[in-house]
């Protein structure tokens, strides 16, 4: 693979007699899987090559690389711009995690230095299997749980009694005083969580959470989001039936406004989820393990069909919506799920400040509310484990408050 690469005498022989020469043709192979393009191979080999001979220099195996290695690397390659920056880590990074998966874990990527970064990967491994939380969560309370931990054992080892009360309200006060309103309660959340794992597993006194302070909000103080029957069909019409990209993206806004999925769900969704003779479609919810079934509707399951059958990227890869474009790698975040909708929001002509895919669930939420389903049949759908969080949609079927509204006091009978 290496030779059918680089057609150079001169640089394939420098690659042939470096350090790194016996995983640089596993690292192209792995990548032509991929279906990375020949120039995106070669930029990844170059990588791999000079990153191993830096090793050399100084006398380090790539199965000894952890997180202050390459630091020290990213230190010591000079200055880039922010961007340039950004992509050689991104293509170092998968360098290493293919040279990983060949060494059978024998690279690590991220290696705790601290006992406090060993605390934060426990409780990390706590979170993912006895509580069964997503990785979207779990980021939230590790980083959380991270800056607590640095503002208190920066230069000191993790002691247990020195998670004092006031140490806990002063650390939640201040993360709060940071966030806007409608995520000022996070910081509380989170350390309720950690807090209850030292408990546990550390030995922390139990009532010490309550020490955590409770963050005033206003429920229900303000209205979700939602675009009209119209704005819905213009969106929709933006979608280009006719390539690849836009059977897709018409097969995500579909699933966003007629099944009020959120981003992150629609990212997750595998091929195997879909039950096509049953008519059912299995649901992965962004924040735990628990699953939902919902009813497959019939304009939503011929979109589907036509981008799997006709339009998606040869793959084995078990997610349903790929890439457009070389690698073909799934679409697992719901930052690039918001990114279609904004797109297609903007082409319809619908620009309302910090307007995402979440406002096509509004939407769903909102029209089910004004066709007279039952709060509860709503929560089922939008996968709501409190009643309560349902009720804000209440405040949208206008109809029906116009119907129990009171007459102003003072005003014409």
């Amino acid at each position: 693979m290496i030779e059918s690469l680089f057609k150079q005498a001169s640089t394939l022989t420098r690659l042939q007699s470096g350090p790194l020469a016996q995983e640089l043709p596993f690292l192209a192979d792995a990548l032509h899987n991929e279906q990375y393009p020949a120039e995106t191979i070669r930029r990844y080999v170059r990588v791999a090559d000079k990153f191993g001979r830096w090793l050399c220099k100084r006398g380090l195996k790539i199965t000894g690389v952890d997180e202050a290695t390459l630091a020290r690397y990213r230190g010591s390659t000079g200055r880039r711009k922010n961007g340039q920056l950004r992509a050689a880590g991104r293509t170092l990074a998968k360098v290493l995690r293919l040279l990983r998966f060949q060494h059978g874990g024998a690279v690590p990527l991220y290696t705790a230095q601290t006992e406090s970064e060993a605390l934060v990967a426990e409780f990390d491994s706590h979170l993912r299997h006895a509580a069964g939380l997503l990785p979207g969560t779990r980021a939230h309370y590790l980083r959380h749980a991270t800056l607590f931990l640095k503002s208190m054992f920066s230069t000191t080892t993790f002691d247990v009694r020195k998670v004092t009360p006031q140490a806990i309200t002063d650390f939640v006060r201040e993360q709060s005083a940071k966030l806007k309103p409608s995520s000022c309660a996070a910081p509380s959340t989170s350390m309720r969580v950690f807090l209850r794992y030292l408990i546990t597993f550390r030995g922390l006194p139990a009532g010490i959470v309550g020490a955590v302070p409770t963050i005033r909000q206003w429920k229900l103080a303000s209205l979700p989001k939602h675009l009209s029957v119209e704005e819905v069909d213009r969106t929709l019409a933006t979608c280009d039936k006719e390539s690849p990209s836009g059977k897709r993206d018409c097969a995500v806004l579909l699933l966003l406004v007629r099944l009020a999925l959120r981003a992150g769900e629609v990212a997750r969704l595998r091929l195997a989820d879909v039950d096509w003779r049953e008519g059912e479609i299995r649901i992965h919810p962004p924040k735990s393990a628990r699953e939902r079934k919902l009813p497959l509707p019939e304009e939503v399951g011929r979109a589907l069909a036509e981008y799997v059958q006709n339009s998606r990227p040869k793959s084995a890869l078990p997610f349903i919506f790929l890439r457009t474009r070389a690698p073909f790698s799934p679409i697992t975040g719901p930052s690039t799920v918001s990114g279609i909708a904004k797109r297609h929001l903007k082409l319809a002509g619908i620009s309302i400040p910090r307007l995402s895919a979440h406002a096509f669930r509004h939407t769903a939420a909102t029209q089910m509310v004004r066709r007279g389903v039952g709060f509860k049949q709503v929560a089922d759908v939008l996968g709501h484990r409190l009643l309560e969080t349902t009720n804000i949609y209440a405040k949208l079927d206008e109809d029906t408050l116009h119907q129990v509204a009171l007459p102003w006091p003072g005003g014409q009978a």
